[in-house]
Formats: structure tokens, sequence, C-alpha cells
């Protein structure tokens, strides 16, 4: 695998994890609270993290990881939710 598919994996595997808490796929019950849909984001995170993290060893030499990485992963990680925050708690059916 190359680096460029490596990262357009990464990428919509990162999309894919990040609704996938505020899906109905993934609802066990009719109604959760909204902070247990924050903890299985954060699972969601850092399985997208692992999932990152396999990939750069596998493509690339692995480089350290600071606080800046985790401040800007948790934010893309944030943008990347928003279609699926925005159809769970503001679009009512």
């Amino acid at each position: 695998m190359n680096i460029a598919s490596a990262i357009w994996l990464n990428l919509m595997m990162g999309l894919l994890l990040a609704n996938l808490p505020f899906s109905t796929l993934f609802r066990p019950a009719r109604w959760r609270s909204a902070s247990l849909d924050f903890l299985c984001w954060l699972a969601c995170y850092a399985c997208w993290m692992a999932l990152g993290a396999g990939l750069e060893a596998a493509t690339a030499k692995a480089t350290p990881k600071d606080w800046e990485l985790w401040a800007v992963t948790v934010a893309l990680f944030g943008v990347l939710s928003f279609p699926g925050i925005v159809w769970k708690y503001l679009l009512k059916k």
C-alpha cells in the first residue's frame, strides 16, 4: 500500500468512525443520552488513532507524537462527526 492510498483510507475510516456513534445502526436502545454518545465517540476516536498508527507503521517510519497531533486530530474528528450530530440532534423527524 502506498502512502496516498493509506491517507485516503485513513480519512474515509475517520469519516465513518466519527459518524458511527450517531447512526441508528449503532444504537442498541431506542434512546441514549448524549454522554453515552460522547463516550462512544471517544472510543471511535481511539480506534481511528490505532488504525492511523498501524497504517503509519506499514507505510513509513513512525514519528513521535506530540500534543499538537492530538489537538489537530481531535478537532478533525469533531469536524468529521458534524453530519452525524446534525442528523441525530438537529433534524427532528
